[in-house]
C-alpha cells in the first residue's frame, strides 16, 4: 500500500515536465533560432528576438540600405579617358602686307581637360594664286558665241601652313549659343613660287618662323555632341630665310610679314 502511494506521487510530480517536453518537441519545426534575424523589406522594421535567457527583450531592427552618392554632371571616373573634340573649318585670310585675301582652311583636335577647357593641336592652310595674262584675239566658238585667247605672262602662288598648340575656353554646353575664345602659338611655313614666262625666270623659296593666333566666336549646338561654329581670328606671323649674296659675299636675312585678320566657319564634334 505504501509503495503504491509513492508511485502515484512520483507520477504526479513528473507529469508537468513530460508535458512541457512534448510540447517543445512537437513545435520544434516552427520555432526560429533565438540568434536568427527576421527578413526585412526595404523601409520596414522588424523585431529581433533577444537571447534565449531573456526572450522578452526586443529591439527595433534598422534595415541595411546601400549608401547613395550624388555626382556632378561633369564627374569623371578615375582613369576614364578624356573626351576628344575636333573641328574642321574653312574661310578667308587677309594679310595686311604683301598679299591680298586668299582661301583659308584647317582643323583643330585635342582633349577636353574640363567641360569648358580644351587643349590641342591646330593645323591650317592659307592659299593665294595669281596670274598675269594678256588678250590676243577673239574668235567664234563651234557651238556659237565668241571665245577669247589670252596669253599667260606669269604665274605665282603663296601657301602658308601654321602649326599651333592651342587652348580654348568655351561657355556652358547647355547654352543655346555657346561663346568661346582661344589662343595658339607655334611655327609657320610660307612657300612662294613664281614663273615669268617672258623672261624664263623662276622663283621658289621657303620661309619659316614663329606664329601665333587669337580667335573668338560662337557655336550653335546640333544633334549629339556636334555644333556649328563661326569665328574671327588674328594671325601674327613673321617668317624669314637666309639668303647668300655672291656679289657682296655676304648672307642676309629675308623677312616676310604675314600679319592679318580672317574669318572661318566650321563643324565641331566630340568622341
Amino acid at each position: 500500500m505504501r509503495s503504491t502511494i509513492w508511485l502515484v506521487t512520483l507520477a504526479v510530480a513528473l507529469l508537468p515536465a513530460a508535458v512541457a517536453t512534448g510540447a517543445g518537441v512537437s513545435g520544434s519545426t516552427s520555432q526560429v533560432s533565438p540568434l536568427a534575424l527576421s527578413v526585412v523589406e526595404p523601409g520596414a522594421s522588424a523585431l529581433i528576438v533577444g537571447p534565449a535567457l531573456n526572450p522578452s527583450v526586443t529591439a527595433l531592427a534598422t534595415p541595411l540600405v546601400a549608401p547613395v552618392r550624388y555626382r556632378p554632371r561633369a564627374y569623371r571616373e578615375h582613369g576614364r579617358v578624356m573626351p576628344t573634340t575636333s573641328q574642321v573649318h574653312v574661310g578667308f585670310f587677309d594679310p595686311t602686307d604683301n598679299f591680298s585675301t586668299g582661301f583659308y582652311g584647317g582643323f583643330r583636335v585635342g582633349p577636353q581637360v574640363d567641360p569648358r577647357v580644351q587643349i590641342g593641336l591646330a593645323v591650317d592652310w592659307w592659299h593665294k594664286a595669281e596670274s598675269q595674262t594678256v588678250s590676243i584675239d577673239q574668235g567664234p566658238l563651234p557651238g556659237g558665241g565668241t571665245g577669247e585667247r589670252r596669253l599667260e605672262l606669269s604665274r605665282s602662288s603663296a601657301d602658308m601652313i601654321p602649326i599651333l598648340g592651342f587652348v580654348q575656353i568655351s561657355g556652358d554646353e547647355n547654352m543655346a549659343v555657346i561663346p568661346y575664345v582661344g589662343a595658339g602659338v607655334g611655327f609657320a611655313a610660307l612657300f612662294l613660287n613664281a614663273d615669268d614666262y617672258q623672261s624664263g625666270e623662276t622663283f621658289d623659296a621657303t620661309y619659316g618662323g614663329f606664329a601665333w593666333q587669337v580667335w573668338g566666336g560662337a557655336g550653335v549646338p546640333l544633334s549629339g555632341r556636334a555644333r556649328l561654329n563661326g569665328e574671327v581670328f588674328y594671325n601674327g606671323c613673321e617668317v624669314g630665310r637666309d639668303v647668300d649674296d655672291p656679289f657682296y659675299a655676304a648672307t642676309y636675312r629675308e623677312i616676310v610679314k604675314m600679319d592679318g585678320v580672317g574669318m572661318r566657319v566650321g563643324v565641331q564634334w566630340g568622341f
